[in-house]
């Protein structure tokens, strides 16, 4: 009898390659962050308003290869794909088996092959699972770390008009309307940049929500696969033909 395979499972045992629509978190936040030099008179207007330094917080909170944590979501996903194929395979063997062997020995090898099958389905589909959620992880710490991005570019802009007023109001000092008024918008500023502060550690705080409900899922998924592992059926012994 000739088997023929359905599927090459070795195709997809490859290396993962660039994770698509991806950006490194700290892409965004170290551009935004640029201008943001240690000792700055920007970063110091910044600090007067935060509880402490915002550049380090934030490095410190991305900080991580997540490019290699993204890449890790193709790998999960080929490696369920390559337990699929391997189970098409044994469908298709299976059924050509069942085509012309017959009797006690025929019906415990199908029955052995289509228990091994539908394990191995059972364990690409977790496999395929555990993809999604490091993508749902990556592609949420990255969407995030864009927006946070957005609210240093904020606070930038409002440090930076903080000193531009502050100037403005020491060239006109010697007229109290000017003084009054750069007290007056150097006080809306840092209410600007006390607000992006807020709305930035509310997007950590959700991309952290996230993560956990994320690796919430993995760790049933994982602890699922294990035990499937454990239970994975192995021959009890070899099969011994009495004509030969």
């Amino acid at each position: 009898m000739a088997f023929t395979d359905a599927a090459e499972p070795t195709a997809y045992l490859t290396p993962p390659g660039k994770p698509a629509d991806f950006t490194d978190p700290l892409s965004p936040i170290n551009a935004a962050c640029a201008v943001l030099s240690p000792g700055s008179w920007l970063l110091k207007i910044i600090e007067l308003v935060l509880p402490h330094d915002p550049v380090k917080w934030l490095e410190d909170t991305f900080a991580g290869d997540w490019a290699a944590y993204a890449r890790c979501a193709e790998t999960w996903d080929n490696l369920g794909k390559a337990c699929g194929a391997v189970a098409r395979n044994l469908d298709g063997g299976n059924k050509t088996l069942s085509r012309s062997w017959d009797g006690a020995a025929a019906d415990a090898a199908f029955h052995y092959f289509e228990v091994l099958r539908k394990d191995l389905c059972e364990i690409s589909s977790s496999l395929t699972a555990m993809s999604r959620e490091y993508t749902a992880v990556a592609q949420g710490v990255a969407a995030a770390a864009e927006a946070i991005a957005e609210c240093v570019s904020a606070m930038i802009d409002a440090a930076m008009t903080v000193c531009v007023v502050e100037a403005a109001a020491a060239a006109l000092s010697w007229t109290g309307w000017a003084v009054a008024m750069g007290y007056a918008l150097g006080a809306a500023e840092a209410q600007v940049i006390a607000a992006q502060w807020e709305r930035a550690t509310k997007l950590v705080n959700s991309a952290q929500l996230l993560m956990n409900a994320s690796y919430a899922v993995l760790g049933r998924v994982g602890g699922e696969l294990a035990a499937k592992l454990q239970t994975f059926p192995l021959p009890r012994h070899a099969y011994d033909h009495p004509a030969v």
